[in-house]
């Protein structure tokens, strides 16, 4: 039996909503350098920050494990530069 599979977003150089409902977190890829903020809001770019990198590079990675973090609120990324958003 399968378990649940992850979502993901590609997100370029823009804030984006990933998912305006409670979410989990499960971790990123940085395919284009820049830097990049992970909230936990429904909507806008604010509220708690879940990850934050400054001058993140190509190839970079975070991965947050099977559990993941919970956004109770919502996921909300920003960014300078390219990153796949890893979410439920």
């Amino acid at each position: 039996m399968m378990g649940d599979k992850l979502g993901y977003k590609v997100v370029n150089n823009t804030t984006t909503v990933i998912k305006a409902t409670p979410a989990g977190f499960f971790g990123l890829s940085v395919t284009g350098a820049g830097n990049v903020t992970v909230y936990d809001n429904a909507s806008a770019a604010s509220g708690v920050v879940l990850y934050t990198k400054t001058g993140a590079t190509a190839g970079d990675t975070v991965d947050f494990g099977g559990n993941g973090i919970a956004a109770n609120n919502g996921l909300t990324v920003v960014t300078t530069g390219t990153v796949v958003v890893l979410y439920t």
